[in-house]
């Protein structure tokens, strides 16, 4: 279903960063989706169950499964499906790529939170922000860790981020502000600018809280570091019109 997305959803987007797209998919859609997500997610937990800790992922806790979309022909045509071509050139304008895509599951019974970060934080890139759609693939709850932002947060721009063994953090989870959680029903997103701050809970339920990450970019991003294009980015939108 093709999203409506009104003027709200704008000016809360530009006033604090994020708002939310309520029942953009089906439920079955959701476990559709899922079961093809999970054959690749499998795979790397197999790979985190012998070594333990992968990048950012740990085992048994939080798994992260990137490049889905590049080696899926099935999450590729769903990254390109008319809902996101709305709701890329609604927010971003033409000319729109596929950045990056990741499947986020967070095991049950877990004991950290993922910290604060934005997600230019990871790689400083213009012209910035791009945009990240935090999509449930299952009903994200605050018991299960559902995503928390601070709203206004991108406001600062990009803020330093200080290397942890959990990730790159920029706000302290002993600061009194821990933002706002938001729960979200499967097929329901969180779309938010990548300078927005934001974090997940603790899974404190007993099921695994599954979430992919969908990240779009103008199609002329370069890394802010190296000036270079972007490389292997998945065209999406050009001069509003789908690819």
């Amino acid at each position: 279903m093709i999203p409506n997305i009104s003027q709200q959803h704008l000016d809360q987007f530009n006033s604090n960063g994020f708002c939310i797209l309520e029942d953009v998919f089906s439920a079955a859609e959701m476990d559709d989706l899922s079961s093809v997500i999970e054959v690749h997610q499998a795979r790397h937990q197999e790979r985190l169950n012998d070594v333990g800790t992968e990048g950012i992922s740990r085992a048994d806790e939080i798994s992260f499964t990137s490049h889905l979309a590049e080696n899926d022909e099935i999450i590729r045509a769903f990254c390109l499906r008319p809902e996101f071509v709305a709701i890329t050139t609604t927010f971003l304008g033409p000319n729109i790529d596929l950045y990056w895509n990741q499947s986020v599951f967070k095991g049950p019974d877990g004991k950290a939170q993922f910290p604060w970060h934005q997600d230019d934080g990871y790689t400083p890139v213009t012209p910035t922000p791009y945009l990240t759609l935090w999509l449930a693939l299952n009903d994200a709850t605050v018991e299960n860790g559902c995503i928390c932002v601070i709203p206004g947060s991108q406001k600062g721009g990009l803020v330093p981020h200080v290397r942890t063994p959990i990730g790159l953090v920029c706000h302290s989870l002993e600061d009194p502000d821990q933002g706002v959680p938001i729960p979200l029903h499967a097929g329901s997103m969180v779309v938010f600018q990548s300078l927005t701050m934001h974090k997940s809970g603790v899974n404190c339920s007993s099921g695994i809280r599954k979430a992919y990450i969908i990240q779009y970019s103008h199609s002329n991003l370069k890394n802010l570091l190296t000036g270079e294009l972007v490389p292997d980015k998945i065209p999406v939108v050009r001069e509003a019109k789908g690819i």
